[in-house]
Parts: C-alpha cells; structure tokens; sequence
C-alpha cells in the first residue's frame, strides 16, 4: 500500500527529528507523524499518545491500516505517558496553542533532560512560548517557518539547558528564525498584521510594531 504524504506542517515537524530517535508524539490524534516516520525508516520506536480515546483509536487504525510496527498507543496527559524504559530521544509537541505547550513542558521534570529533543509547533501563542522556554532553561536550537493549508507557522528544535534568560518582546515573536529566509519573512508579516489590531492606544504595541517594520524593511 503507497504510504500517504504529511502536509507541510507535519513534514517540518518530521524533518526535526533525529534519525534513528525513539519518538514520543504528544497529541499525536491520527498518528500520522510516528507512522509516516517508521515506514520511512527514520525513527525505531514510537509513543503515540492522546488525552483522548477516540483519537487514540484513530491513530491505532492508522497504524494497523499501513502495517507500521514498533509503536505503542497510550492514553494520558502530556509527558505522563512517557516511561524510564521507553528511552525516548525526541519528542514531539504539536498542534496545541503555545500556552497549553509552555504547561505541558511545566508540568513534567522529565523535559529538563538536556539529552532531549523537543520538536514544537505551536498553533497560536508562538511568542508566549518562546518567552516560557527562555526564562526556564530551554533553549531553540533552530526554527524554521512555513506555510500550510493558507496559514502561517513555526516549528522549533529545543534542548533543556538549564540556562534563564529574559527575552525581549522583539525575540519573543522573532525567536530563532532565519529572517533571509522568504517564509521568515511572511510569517513575521502575519505577526505584523496581528499586532496592528491591537497596538492602538498601546505604546509598547507601536514600538514593537515599529521594530518588526524595520526588521521586515532590511531584509526587502
């Protein structure tokens, strides 16, 4: 059976992960991502879990459906499924807003293992996140921006460091990104536009607004 394709999204997700990784899939709904990475031969074991039974049983089918072997399906909250012996190398956190992220990672002593690669993409709140990493010991080690199904999004490799940093509001919304990049670019123009609607009445809004403008003007 031909295996089916990630949208662009999951596929940058996907790219993120080490090769030979024992993946943990944090929300993983139709487990799309630990099957399409098995079959490739890309990861040897995957956590596919949910807090939901009947994703859960979504992604089951999609595992028995292309024959994938070497993942186990898991019902639970977070990194609370994850066990000592499963020795997971990566994680993956996708789908889910910033702030719910930036909790999950809270919640669990489990992410301060520095030998972990987390993989996030947030949906909304990207800048909360961020700021949530810097300033409890985690650090983006590349982030990437994309386009998928008409809108923009960031994914982002993070490793545990241990080292707290204040961010600016600036970094916040920039983070990592490679701004000669065309989808850095666009993206960060999303942003642009979000923040117009609210920087009425609000000085610091029209600074940072200003900041991004100039930093958008340079790279054009």
């Amino acid at each position: 059976m031909r295996l089916f394709s990630l949208d662009e999204r999951l596929l940058t997700c996907a790219g993120l992960v080490r090769d030979g990784a024992r993946l943990a899939d944090v929300g993983s709904d139709h487990a799309y991502l630990p099957v399409w990475l098995l079959k490739q031969g890309r990861i040897s074991f995957a956590v596919a879990s949910d807090i939901g039974e009947k994703p859960l049983e979504t992604g089951r089918q999609t595992a028995e459906k292309y024959k994938a072997r070497n993942i186990e399906f898991r019902l639970g909250a977070g990194l609370d499924t994850i066990r000592e012996d499963d020795n997971i190398t990566d994680i993956v956190i996708a789908g889910m807003g910033g702030e719910v992220i930036a909790d999950i990672l809270s919640e669990s002593e489990l992410a301060k293992n520095p030998g972990l690669n987390f993989i996030l993409q947030p949906m909304t709140r990207s800048d909360e996140l961020v700021g949530f990493l810097y300033e409890n010991g985690f650090e983006i080690k590349k982030q990437t921006a994309l386009r998928s199904k008409g809108r923009s999004y960031t994914v982002m490799s993070v490793r545990y460091s241990g080292n707290k940093v204040v961010t600016s509001s600036l970094f916040r919304i920039v983070g990592k990104l490679d701004m000669s990049d065309a989808e850095s670019v666009r993206y960060i123009g999303k942003k642009i536009k979000d923040l117009e609607n609210k920087s009425l009445g609000d000085d610091s809004a029209r600074e940072l607004l200003n900041e991004l403008r100039l930093m958008i003007n340079e790279k054009n």
